[in-house]
């Protein structure tokens, strides 16, 4: 996913999680020329509501932005991206894991 975000805009994500995960991944990044600030927040079972319903958290002042859950819930997880500076792109990619 490549998408763009103004500044204090949310884009949550639904994401299936299979049974027998023994992680829950995700991985924000930019590619060379992409710029803007954006927070990552994980959270199982409904959307994430900020600052204190959340699972985990990442920023983008530490690329890449990772986000782990360890033995998830099989079920839905959500995974929101908060625009903090206009972000022209961001890649975003989410990983259910048997390791």
């Amino acid at each position: 996913m490549t998408p763009n975000l103004n500044q204090l805009s949310r884009t949550v994500y639904e994401v299936d999680v299979p049974a027998g995960k023994k992680r829950l991944q995700v991985t924000a990044t930019q590619s060379f020329g992409q710029s803007g600030a954006f927070k990552v927040y994980v959270r199982q079972g409904s959307a994430p509501a900020v600052p204190s319903a959340v699972d985990c958290t990442a920023d983008s002042a530490t690329l890449p932005a990772v986000c782990s859950i360890i033995n998830p819930v099989a079920g839905k997880a959500y995974v929101m991206v908060e625009g903090v500076g206009n972000v022209t792109s961001f890649n975003l990619r989410v990983d259910a894991l048997t390791k």
